[in-house]
């Protein structure tokens, strides 16, 4: 009896393990079977040469400037200018009081009359005593000596003179006007102010053109030189995108970044571009092979961008990849792709990993 019923049991074990034996290959047949179908279109990535580009980082500066200052210790009178202002050769920017100097002017003039006087007499002495010298009345030292004096007053005469030329001088270093047309990029100075020599009153640039001023490493410095193209991109404007030519490459290395200045010029007529606007410099240097695919075969998600690829039995795999720049509907893979695979461009339905994918080229 005993061995009987342990008969029955180690077949209802058997009948068990064959039913799950059962269901496991049903669900085996099933995972082989793949996910849903999708139609979609699907592109090759492309691998081939492309310009090779020197990028850099840098800024918009005035092609001119010039600091504006005074020679002259006084009180800031008047200011006639303000921030932004567009000035002329010649016009107004600051007043500094002139109430000493116009006091010494006067003393100056005062001077140049009792100089003047001084000589017209010694002159009267020098004709009388050339009769009597003449007529034998006097000695040629007494003739002499009212020569000298007649001299002296004549150099007294034009040291007044010269003490006047140097006050009309400082005079207009306290009157001070724009050297050259230009913008007022900055005022550094409000009346009531005391102005020293060589203190900075207003900055004063060229509107009219601007220098762009990109920072190199010092890998790709050598690779550039005057008159090669470029392309300048100033972010802050929309469209701001211009071409020009490499002006100069400063050959020493700033010290703090061990980059190199490289500089290029725009015509600013407009004045759209200020100075200090953040500016992106790209260079052509050659070529080289990249992996391209459309950017409408890049999939975003969050920070993480990848592609879905297609393998020869038409299933979906998601790859994480990481991409360069984007062109002309074209996107550059940096890694993750060799150039060849197939990738899904547009589906009609969100893909999931195994989806079968249904071609339309």
């Amino acid at each position: 009896m005993a061995i009987r019923n342990t008969v029955n049991i180690a077949a209802a074990a058997l009948l068990l393990a064959g039913l799950g034996l059962a269901g496991c290959g049903s669900d085996t047949q099933s995972a082989a079977q793949g996910g849903k179908e999708v139609h979609a279109s699907v592109v090759d990535a492309v691998a081939r040469d492309v310009p090779d580009m020197i990028t850099a980082t840098g800024g918009v500066e005035a092609a001119t400037s010039a600091m504006i200052s005074t020679r002259m210790m006084g009180w800031v009178k008047q200011v006639h200018v303000q921030a932004g202002e567009r000035v002329k050769k010649g016009d107004r920017l600051v007043t500094i009081d002139d109430s000493d100097l116009r006091a010494r002017k006067a003393q100056a003039e005062a001077g140049i009359a009792e100089a003047k006087a001084v000589l017209a007499n010694a002159e009267t002495m020098v004709g009388r005593f050339e009769r009597l010298y003449a007529e034998k009345s006097v000695s040629k030292a007494q003739y002499d000596e009212v020569v000298t004096g007649r001299d002296r007053a004549a150099a007294g005469l034009a040291m007044a003179e010269a003490g006047l030329r140097e006050v009309n001088v400082h005079l207009s270093y306290l009157d001070i006007v724009a050297p050259a047309d230009g913008l007022v990029a900055r005022r550094m100075i409000e009346p009531g102010n005391m102005a020293n020599p060589g203190m900075p009153l207003i900055i004063l640039e060229d509107a009219d053109q601007v220098k762009i001023v990109a920072h190199v490493g010092e890998k790709d410095v050598s690779s550039l030189s005057a008159g090669m193209p470029i392309t300048v991109d100033v972010t802050s404007l929309p469209g701001a995108v211009f071409e020009t030519t490499i002006d100069r490459v400063v050959p020493t290395a700033n010290p703090g970044s061990r980059t190199y200045d490289v500089e290029a010029y725009l015509d600013n007529a407009s004045g759209r571009l200020k100075s200090g606007m953040f500016a992106r410099v790209a260079v052509p240097a050659g070529t080289r092979r990249a992996v391209l695919v459309p950017e409408a075969a890049v999939v975003r998600r969050g920070q993480l961008t990848g592609v879905w690829t297609v393998d020869a039995q038409g299933l979906a795999a998601l790859r994480w990849v990481r991409i360069g720049r984007a062109q002309d509907g074209m996107v550059e893979v940096l890694s993750g792709l060799s150039g060849g695979e197939s990738l899904v461009a547009g589906a009609d339905a969100p893909l999931a990993e195994g989806d079968k994918v249904v071609t339309q080229r």
